[in-house]
């Protein structure tokens, strides 16, 4: 997916908090598959914040969209039908890590704190919050994201995702001036 590219245009003081999104719901590694599509499908979402069992890292996210545009893709694979094997990872090290020591079958209750995910090589995210002006997230939907997880100031809080659908969404509500 392409993400459009945002006009930086005025809009007058907003916030990813004026965007109204909804909560976010996190799953981990090794929920199953089918299970992580049935909670997106139910709550409406298009990706879902993946969270690590025992130490409540952020490791990736599930994109969902991916089994509305082939929903055989899991059954047409070799690999087991859990959340980790069709993820996006932030990092291949937690990955790596998180493989070997997968074998806890711990879960994480819903709305829990979550902690960022630890950078290596120099790679930084960019915190989003609440609080961050709408600008700034067309800016960074224009440098090629195609999502945005909204997190506190200390990004150890997920309060949702935000797509550049939510974006063109709010400008197409907004009063015009």
């Amino acid at each position: 997916m392409n993400p459009k590219l945002f006009h930086i245009i005025d809009y007058r003081g907003a916030t990813v908090e004026d965007l109204d999104i909804r909560p976010a719901i996190s799953i981990n590694p090794s929920t199953a598959l089918q299970r992580a599509i049935e909670v997106s499908f139910e709550n409406e979402f298009t990706y879902l914040p993946v969270i690590h069992e025992t130490n409540k890292r952020l490791l990736g996210v599930l994109n969902v969209e991916e089994f509305k545009v082939d929903p055989l893709k899991a059954s047409k694979s070799f690999l087991k039908p859990i959340t980790k094997n069709y993820m996006h990872w932030f990092n291949q090290k937690a990955r790596a890590k998180y493989e070997q020591e997968s074998t806890s079958k711990n879960t994480t209750p819903l709305n829990l704190k979550i902690l960022k995910p630890k950078t290596s090589n120099g790679k930084k995210f960019e915190v989003l919050t609440p609080l961050t002006p709408l600008e700034g997230l067309a800016q960074f939907f224009n440098t090629g994201n195609y999502f945005a997880i909204i997190t506190n100031g200390d990004g150890n809080l997920v309060y949702g995702v935000v797509t550049p659908e939510d974006l063109i969404k709010y400008e197409h509500s907004r009063p015009r001036l």
